[in-house]
């Protein structure tokens, strides 16, 4: 099974005080906003590529960041479905 790629591929930095959002469509997919009405952001997930998104993003915060700047650092992926 190939898998879907995304609609759209960006590069997005959201500084810790951004303000976010976030409300289920009709479809019950889920749409999160980063950022205000006017100069916002809108990521539209499917619920099952959320959970998936969360599970990877829980592993990342877990992962412990080497003290020397030229270690590698980790590189997760999200299990594939």
């Amino acid at each position: 099974m190939v898998a879907d790629p995304p609609e759209k591929s960006v590069w997005l930095d959201i500084p810790e005080s951004c303000r976010m959002g976030g409300e289920f469509t009709g479809d019950l997919d889920v749409h999160v906003t980063f950022g205000g009405p006017d100069d916002g952001v809108n990521v539209l997930f499917e619920r099952a590529a959320l959970e998936r998104f969360v599970g990877l993003a829980t592993e990342l915060l877990a992962c412990r960041i080497p003290d020397d700047p030229r270690a590698d650092l980790p590189k997760l992926h999200a299990p594939a479905v």
